[in-house]
C-alpha cells in the first residue's frame, strides 16, 4: 500500500484589491450624507393656533422677498391645543434665527393701511421672517397673528402709553405731532393687574428727537366738542384721524423740552388735551361750600371765577365723603359743594401759603359765592366769586354758625355763599322751555303735512275743472249757443204776444172757455141725476115726489 501524506495548509498574508470597492462606497456615502445634513442648515420650530393655508413640502419661509426655508412638516402638538411647523432652513440664514426674530404668515389682508398680500393669490400663502437685533440663536418662536408694524431694527424710538380706559386706539393707529404722521401704534395690551392698557408706540427717524421727558400724549379723535358752562369747545383733527383716530404728542405751552428719553420710556396717555392742562395745576387750597338752592347743571370739573378770570374749578358735586348723615345735612344745611383755588391759574412763583392768606383776607371783607348760570342751553352751572366791599358785614346767623361747624368737622374751610338773583328766572324760563318741550309739535306738523296735501288735491282738482271749464267754453257750438238762445228767446217773445190780450186768438179762446163753462152748467143737472140714479140713462127717472110739511116738534 502507498501511504497518504496530509497536505500543509498555509494562511495568505498578501491583502486583497477586491476591497477597495466597498470601502471607497462605504467613504463616499457618509461623505455624502455628512454634506446632506451640512447643506440643510438648522430646523425651525413655529407654534401657532392655526396653520391655515401652511402645506408641508409647499410653503416657503421668506425674508426681504428671498427664500430663506421650506416647511417640513405640520402636526398637532401633543396636548392638541396648538400647531407644531417645523421649517428647514438654509445655512446661510442661520445667523437670522436669533431671539428678536419674528415671524408671520403673509396673505391677502385689507387693513388700515390698504389691500397687502394679493401676491399670494396665484402662489399661496408664504411665512415672513424679519430677524432681530439679538446675538442669541433661538430656533423655536412663536408665529405672530398679524404682522408688526415696523421691523424691530427700524431707526427710530419706541415709547410706552398707559391709561386707564381702553378702546381709544387700535394697532396700526397714527401718532402725531402737530398734525403731521410720525409713528404708528405697534402693539396694545390689557394689564390685569394693574386693570389699565398698555400701548406701544413707533416713532421713525428723524422725528425720534420730538419726544423729550415733558411731552403729553393725548387722544386724538378726528371730531370733538364740548358744550359745557364755557361754552362750546369744537376740536377738527386732520383727515387721517378723522376716520381712524390716532395718538397726538406736543410740548405744552410755556414747557422747556427736557432732555432726551430712551427706548420703552412710559408715559400716560390723556382722553384729550383740555385734561392735560388741567392736570398743570396741581397745587391748590379747597373750600367748602353749601347751597340752599338747586345745584342741578353743576358738575365736577366746572370753572371757579372771580369777575370773570377763572381761579380755580369744582371738585366734587355733591361732597359727602367727610360728613355725618348727608341727607340731614342737605335738607337742613344745603346741599355741600367742594372748590378749588388753583395757585398756577393766578400768577408764577405763588406758594399755597401766600394763596390761603390772601383768601382768609378776601373772605374777612365779604367774598362770597354763587351759581351763574354759563350756558342757557344746557344749563350748565359755574361758581361766581365777588367781594362786595360796600355792604357792611352782617352778623352770622345760625346757619351759617352750622355749616362753619360742619365744614370745620369735615377738614375745611367755609366759603360763604348768596343766592343768584336770577334764579327764580332761569327756573321760570327753563319751565317756559319745558312747556314748549312739552307741546305737541310733531303731531301739529303731521296734521298741518295732512292740511297742505288736502289743500294741494283741492287746487289740483280746481285746476283740472278750470281746464275742462276752458275747453268747454273754447268749444264752436258753445260759441254759437248765445246766438241760438236769442233767437228762441225772440220765437218765444212773438208767440206770446200772439196770445196777449185784444189779439184773435186770446179772444177766441176766452169764448171758448165760456161756452165750454155753460157747457158744464147745464149738464151739472144730468150728473146730479146720474150720481142719484145711475141707470136714468137707460130707464126713464122717476119725478122726485113732493115735499110734505112735517109736525111740529112739541
Amino acid at each position: 500500500m502507498t501511504q497518504q501524506q496530509s497536505a500543509k495548509v498555509s494562511r495568505i498574508k498578501q491583502w486583497s484589491p477586491i476591497w477597495v470597492v466597498p470601502i471607497a462606497a462605504v467613504l463616499i456615502g457618509m461623505w455624502m450624507l455628512y454634506n446632506h445634513y451640512q447643506q440643510q442648515g438648522a430646523l425651525l420650530t413655529l407654534l401657532t393656533g392655526d396653520a391655515e393655508g401652511i402645506i408641508a413640502g409647499k410653503t416657503q419661509i421668506k425674508s426681504r422677498s428671498v427664500d430663506v426655508g421650506q416647511v417640513v412638516s405640520v402636526e398637532l402638538s401633543e396636548d392638541l391645543k396648538q400647531v407644531i411647523i417645523k421649517a428647514r432652513m438654509k445655512p446661510a440664514v442661520t445667523p437670522l434665527l436669533n431671539a428678536d426674530s419674528q415671524f408671520w404668515v403673509v396673505k391677502p389682508q385689507i387693513g388700515r393701511g390698504g389691500i397687502t398680500g394679493l401676491n399670494t393669490l396665484l402662489s399661496g400663502v408664504y411665512i415672513e421672517l424679519q430677524p432681530g437685533e439679538s446675538t442669541e440663536q433661538q430656533l423655536q418662536h412663536q408665529l405672530l397673528d398679524t404682522p408688526p408694524v415696523a421691523p424691530a431694527d427700524a431707526p427710530g424710538i419706541r415709547v410706552s402709553l398707559t391709561t386707564a380706559n381702553s378702546g381709544g386706539l387700535a394697532v396700526g393707529d397714527p401718532v402725531l405731532y402737530r398734525g403731521y404722521e410720525v409713528g404708528t401704534v405697534e402693539h396694545s395690551e390689557f394689564e390685569l393687574a394693574s386693570r389699565r392698557t398698555r400701548y406701544q408706540l413707533y416713532i421713525r427717524e428723524p422725528f425720534d428727537v420730538l419726544v423729550t421727558e415733558n411731552v403729553r400724549f393725548w387722544l386724538s379723535s378726528g371730531f370733538s366738542f364740548d358744550l359745557s358752562a364755557e361754552g362750546l369747545q369744537v376740536d377738527v383733527g386732520s383727515a387721517t384721524t378723522l376716520l381712524s383716530g390716532g395718538v397726538s404728542f406736543d410740548l405744552m405751552q410755556g414747557w422747556p423740552p427736557g432732555a432726551a428719553v430712551r427706548d420703552g420710556t412710559e408715559f400716560q396717555l390723556f382722553p384729550n388735551q383740555q385734561s392735560i392742562q388741567d392736570g398743570l395745576y396741581s397745587e391748590f387750597v379747597e373750600y367748602l361750600l353749601f347751597f340752599d338752592e338747586s345745584v342741578r347743571g353743576l358738575k365736577a370739573g366746572a370753572p371757579v371765577e372771580y369777575r370773570g378770570v377763572r381761579v380755580g374749578t369744582v371738585a366734587s358735586v355733591p361732597f359727602f365723603f367727610s360728613i355725618d348723615k348727608p341727607f340731614e345735612v342737605s335738607l337742613q344745611q344745603g346741599i355741600p359743594v367742594l372748590i378749588r383755588i388753583e395757585a398756577g391759574r393766578l400768577y408764577e412763583n405763588l406758594s399755597l401759603a401766600q394763596l390761603k392768606q390772601e383768601l382768609d383776607k378776601a373772605v374777612a371783607r365779604g367774598m362770597h359765592a354763587a351759581l351763574k348760570t354759563g350756558n342757557l342751553l344746557t344749563g350748565a352751572l359755574y361758581i361766581d366769586l365777588d367781594v362786595n366791599l360796600d355792604a357792611a358785614l352782617p352778623e352770622p346767623t345760625e346757619l351759617q354758625l352750622q355749616r362753619l361747624a360742619l365744614s370745620q368737622s369735615a377738614g375745611y374751610p367755609m366759603l360763604p355763599t348768596t343766592r343768584s338773583g336770577l334764579s327764580n328766572i332761569e327756573q321760570k324760563v327753563l319751565m317756559a322751555l319745558d312747556k314748549i318741550n312739552n307741546l305737541p309739535v310733531e303731531q301739529l306738523l303731521t296734521q298741518s303735512e295732512q292740511t297742505m296735501q288736502s289743500a294741494d288735491q283741492m287746487l289740483q282738482s280746481a285746476n283740472t275743472m278750470l281746464a275742462q271749464l276752458d275747453k268747454l267754453l273754447s268749444d264752436p257750438k258753445m260759441q254759437q249757443l248765445p246766438a241760438q238762445l236769442q233767437s228762441s228767446l225772440q220765437q218765444l217773445q212773438q208767440m206770446l204776444a200772439g196770445l196777449s190780450p185784444g189779439s184773435a186768438a186770446y179772444d177766441k179762446l176766452s169764448g171758448n172757455l165760456q161756452t165750454l163753462d155753460q157747457v158744464l152748467r147745464e149738464l151739472q143737472p144730468v150728473l146730479q141725476t146720474l150720481n142719484q140714479q145711475s141707470n136714468a140713462l137707460v130707464f126713464e127717472a122717476k119725478a122726485p115726489a113732493d115735499p110734505q110739511p112735517s109736525r111740529a116738534r112739541q
